[in-house]
């Protein structure tokens, strides 16, 4: 049955977080190994609601930080065309961009009759810190289209409608960001070239307990693709590190994930992080040297409550993850990181059992 296109939809989007295999996405395309990453939702993320219009809207009110005023508001209103659709994507300056790209990709789409008012009304999202906020949002402008407008699209559709939106931008995002449209359920994606890509869910055993730490640093994710983009072809290492030491993490953090093993889990993320920091950070080493990460990561009194740990996304001063040792541990460790680091957040990421399992 369609939905009755007056009424307002609610939706929720979470962000997503890269468990092991990032830059594999974009190696792949060099065609001298598959990529392979596993990838999760995030506790956190959109929460919306969306009706049907004749023009694109969306609106929301910005998060508080530090030394904001609280109660920002940012809107975008656009006629429903694909020329000005295209030419706010193409906006820099333009604070929805990401969601005028992926207007622009549903126009013309077999049942999509016009635009959508959307109204972002809960973000507790970290922004710009690696767990793809920019991808949740084309993720979610995508699923308000899905919807409103009864389109029934899988989830590797709206991944791809997303992922296209969000390229028409400028932005060089790879595609394992828009995985977050599979909501909670890890995914093993594996990439073959640029356009091939699998997705396969993975259904745990037992449940985990993470948890990942905004570092209140700073990185530059442009910078850090940059340099390991150009250095790719003359570095065997970085081939190496982004091609068979990753298909070996991924394979056997698969295994764990699938099994429910979270001693497992911290143990290959301890691995994939000595890996990265020996064959993969020395080609940004600016960006890379990631000071911050480091020094939580070597804490001593962390270690009795968790079983490892890594960086996230492109890696460097934005934000670390761990695997804790039961539900307790992560409490703990949350509230030690933040007694100890003022500026540092944390934010729990419970991997749930599957049902049955």
């Amino acid at each position: 049955m369609a939905h009755n296109r007056r009424c307002r939809n609610e939706l929720f989007v979470p962000g997503r977080l890269c468990l092991f295999g990032e830059h594999s996405d974009w190696a792949a395309s060099r065609a001298l190994h598959g990529g392979y990453c596993l990838v999760i939702g995030t506790d956190q993320g959109l929460r919306a609601t969306v009706r049907s219009s004749e023009r694109f809207v969306v609106e929301t009110t910005l998060p508080v930080g530090p030394g904001q005023v609280p109660g920002r508001q940012r809107a975008i209103r656009c006629a429903w065309d694909t020329r000005t659709l295209g030419e706010a994507a193409r906006d820099q300056e333009e604070f929805f961009r990401h969601c005028a790209g992926v207007a622009h990709e549903m126009y013309g789409l077999e049942g999509v009759t016009g635009g959508v008012e959307l109204s972002i009304g809960q973000m507790d999202l970290p922004l710009k810190k690696g767990v793809s906020s920019s991808a949740a949002v084309c993720v979610l402008v995508a699923s308000a289209f899905d919807r409103v407008y009864d389109l029934r699209l899988f989830s590797h559709e709206i991944m791809e409608i997303a992922y296209r939106g969000e390229r028409l931008t400028g932005s060089q995002c790879g595609r394992m960001d828009q995985a977050c449209a599979f909501g909670k359920t890890p995914v093993l994606l594996t990439f073959a070239g640029e356009q091939s890509i699998r997705v396969e869910p993975i259904f745990p055993a037992g449940r985990m307990w993470l948890f990942f730490v905004d570092l209140a640093g700073k990185k530059d994710t442009i910078k850090i693709l940059a340099d390991l983009q150009a250095a790719y072809d003359d570095s065997r290492s970085l081939q190496e590190a982004l091609g068979a030491e990753n298909e070996r993490i991924v394979r056997r953090a698969y295994r764990a994930l699938a099994e429910g093993d979270a001693q497992r889990l911290g143990s290959l993320m301890n691995q994939a992080q000595e890996i990265f920091d020996r064959k993969i950070a020395p080609h940004s080493p600016h960006q890379l040297a990631s000071p911050l990460l480091h020094e939580l990561l070597a804490l001593d009194d962390l270690r009795p409550h968790v079983w490892g740990g890594k960086g996230v996304g492109s890696q460097g001063d934005g934000t670390a993850q761990f695997v804790a040792r039961s539900e307790a541990d992560r409490d703990a460790a949350m509230a030690l990181i933040e007694r100890r680091f003022a500026t540092m957040r944390c934010f729990p990421l419970s991997i749930p059992a599957a049902s049955g399992r």
